[in-house]
């Protein structure tokens, strides 16, 4: 059984931000559980809860060698009992990074997919999508994007009781992202992408998104692709984590603060803005290279 309570939101001391007349806040998701932790189980909740209620025997989902998703997944599902396996957008042949080791041990049977299968995967949305394949099961579309993964992200506005004019949060699938704008519609939502060419997912997320304008999609602090990363991205992150009691994974909230940086830097915040960073887990990516 999986039982969470409310995670805390606690302020950053961060010596730019004050020089920014900025006050920077950030919710402690990472706090909500110690695998299953952040929006990894505000998207996973509710399609948990179908997928219990139509009694599928097997989860079956999709993502990369360090998907935070498939991770929260492979746990939730040996806690469930509930069977998992994965498509991995990886060679066969190559070693397995820590996460998919945790994968495997929680019992998450591996496929290995090329790009090209890999990208074929995306347009499977359905939850019934595998059902001739594989019977009884029911999928989760990479990430966990659906509308009941948006849903469970929107519930973290009962959690927030001021107002921020600016939230940020990291940005794989978009569904946190789609979740925090709808739920926060007074303020502005940047979601940071933490892989290159996410430019394509500002004109996918429109569809989730038709009458909201208060949100931008922040493509420029990457650091070279999803689990990558850079010397600057490094001394930020060591700096953070030296004045706060909080620690970060550099594959998506370092990068996170990385871009909250350079807006505070560029002016692009006004003094006197309140900013709510969204700490989404996931701190087993901070064995990545």
């Amino acid at each position: 059984m999986l039982t969470f309570q409310p995670s805390p939101i606690q302020s950053v001391i961060w010596p730019l931000a004050t020089q920014s007349g900025v006050t920077v806040d950030i919710k402690r998701d990472d706090l909500l559980h110690p695998v299953v932790s952040g929006n990894k189980w505000r998207k996973l909740q509710y399609l948990l809860d179908d997928a219990q209620a139509r009694g599928c025997a097997r989860l079956l989902s999709m993502g990369g060698s360090w998907s935070n998703h498939l991770h929260a997944l492979a746990y939730a599902g040996k806690k469930l009992g509930i069977e998992t396996e994965a498509f991995v957008r990886a060679h066969p042949e190559q070693e397995l990074t820590p996460t998919l080791r945790d994968c495997q041990r929680w019992g998450m049977t591996l496929h290995f997919k090329s790009r090209v299968e890999y990208a074929e995967l995306r347009k499977k949305t359905r939850w019934d999508a595998w059902q001739q394949r594989f019977a009884d099961s029911y999928w989760f579309s990479e990430g966990g994007f659906s509308l009941l993964a948006i849903q469970g992200v929107k519930d973290i506005a009962n959690e927030v009781q001021q107002h921020y004019d600016y939230i940020f949060v990291g940005c794989g699938s978009g569904a946190t992202l789609c979740g925090l704008v709808s739920a926060f519609p007074e303020s502005k939502v940047v979601g940071v992408a933490a892989f290159s060419g996410a430019e394509y997912l500002t004109e996918q997320l429109q569809v989730y998104l038709p009458q909201n304008t208060n949100w931008e999609l922040d493509t420029r602090h990457h650091c070279g692709g999803f689990a990558k990363t850079t010397d600057r991205l490094k001394h930020l992150q060591q700096e953070l984590e030296s004045g706060n009691r909080f620690l970060l994974d550099q594959v998506y909230n370092a990068k996170v603060f990385l871009a909250l940086h350079d807006w505070l830097s560029e002016g692009q915040i006004s003094s006197g803005s309140k900013v709510l960073v969204i700490h989404t887990g996931g701190l087993q990516g901070r064995q990545a290279p």
